[in-house]
């Protein structure tokens, strides 16, 4: 449960520093909406986005991997289609925004030292 959390922290972090860099992807509401556009992400990241990457594993292999960034851009838009008003940002910017909200889940992952697959 902890691990659960902290994930949820690390993502609305994430999302928060996106936000702090890119001027085409911005965050609106409390804190209490950005918690529950964490969840919601966390949600998609769980249920739909196994399905996106399954369909789309030869482009993901034939990109080398960088067609995962495009997959993480479309949980972002889903999540800002659920959840309207939290996220406004242009195609580019939820692009880029997908790409800096992984490169900083990663670092603060890291940071925290969260794990994966951890059975709490």
């Amino acid at each position: 449960m902890i691990n659960l959390i902290l994930r949820l922290i690390v993502t609305i972090l994430a999302l928060k520093g996106a936000d702090y860099f890119l001027d085409n992807f911005n965050l609106h509401g409390s804190w209490v909406n950005l918690v529950w556009f964490g969840i919601i992400i966390g949600l998609l990241n769980w249920l739909v986005k196994p399905i996106l990457v399954f369909f789309s594993f030869p482009l993901i292999v034939l990109t080398i991997g960088l067609f995962y960034f495009v997959i993480n851009a479309l949980v972002l838009y889903m999540a800002s289609l659920i959840f309207p008003g939290v996220l406004t940002a242009t195609l580019p910017g939820i692009f880029f925004g997908s790409i800096l909200v992984s490169f900083f889940h990663w670092i603060l992952s890291a940071i925290f030292r969260i794990k994966k697959n951890d059975k709490d």
